[in-house]
């Protein structure tokens, strides 16, 4: 029996990571897991998109991460510990949250 609108794909596939979720809960000790997915990009510019699973890492103060060029995954030399990236993301969330917080409640202006 021939295949329904069965045609021939030329493409590319690559694995990578396409989402991040921080567990932060309060008691339990934070992990951040990647979720990974293959991408198969065809030549007609439709893409196919297959979850792969996920990676989990725990919090350790004290872990290092080397850092990469995220155009050619590359090391640069540099390192960062889960601390700074820790301080980092908690930053980065705080000044949002705060940033939302003015705009809600923006102070009042004196009238003249």
């Amino acid at each position: 029996m021939a295949d329904y609108k069965e045609t021939t794909v030329t493409g590319s596939s690559w694995q990578r990571c396409h989402q991040v979720v921080v567990d932060n809960r309060r008691g339990n000790t934070p992990s951040i897991r990647f979720d990974e997915e293959r991408v198969t990009a065809l030549s007609d510019g439709d893409s196919v998109h297959r979850a792969l699973g996920a990676l989990t890492v725990p919090y350790d103060p004290a872990a290092v991460v080397e850092l990469r060029d995220p155009a050619t995954g590359e090391v640069t030399g540099e390192t960062i510990t889960h601390e700074e990236i820790y301080a980092i993301l908690y930053s980065a969330y705080l000044g949002t949250a705060l940033a939302r917080d003015a705009a809600a409640n923006p102070p009042e202006q004196e009238t003249v």
